[in-house]
């Protein structure tokens, strides 16, 4: 009895087995590869804001003001006059990071400049191309990299706006594509 028991184990084990051994016969193997490429990351600064200094608004009807994204120099329009005496400038933010790598740029196309309860909307004009939102940064793959970004803007000024001081922020943003 201990025999027949001992071989109905034994046959058990090589029958569990078999299927195992058909198994290890009908194996394949490859080998795969990984890679990565590491990449400085962005960092945005701006170093001139926007600014379109002092504007008489016309007498009657409505103005317009504008500061080109590449100059310094503002233009009133329509009965506008821009007076000298205070720093016009267009905004230019400083991009750095991988060489070669482009870059998606949001900014909005309008925001406003307040004073209390009174508001301006202005215009962005950025310099980079709209349709796609991206630059490329100047440089290599392997070495750091940099763009410029411009942005005038405009405004319409009718007779009726309130006088004094107005002020708004935006913001730009910029992400590796």
């Amino acid at each position: 009895m201990k025999k027949t028991l001992a071989y109905a184990l034994a046959l058990g084990s090589l029958a569990a087995a078999g299927p195992a051994f058909a198994q290890a016969a009908n194996t394949s193997t490859d080998t795969a590869s990984g890679s990565v490429t590491i990449i400085r990351p962005l960092t945005l600064t701006k170093t001139t804001d926007l600014a379109f200094g002092r504007v008489v608004q016309p007498r009657s009807g409505t103005g317009t003001v504008s500061i080109a994204n590449n100059s310094t120099t503002v233009v009133g329009d329509n009965g506008a006059v821009v007076l000298s005496g205070l720093t016009t400038s267009h905004a230019v933010f400083g991009v750095s990071g991988e060489g070669a790598q482009v870059v998606n740029v949001t900014s909005p196309a309008t925001f406003d400049l307040s004073n209390g309860a009174n508001t301006i909307t202005v215009t962005l004009a950025p310099d980079w191309n709209t349709t796609t939102n991206q630059v490329t940064l100047l440089g290599s793959l392997g070495a750091a990299g940099s763009a410029t970004l411009n942005l005038g803007g405009s405004f319409n000024l009718p007779s009726t706006q309130a006088s004094g001081a107005y002020t708004g922020t935006f913001n730009v943003t910029v992400a590796y594509n």
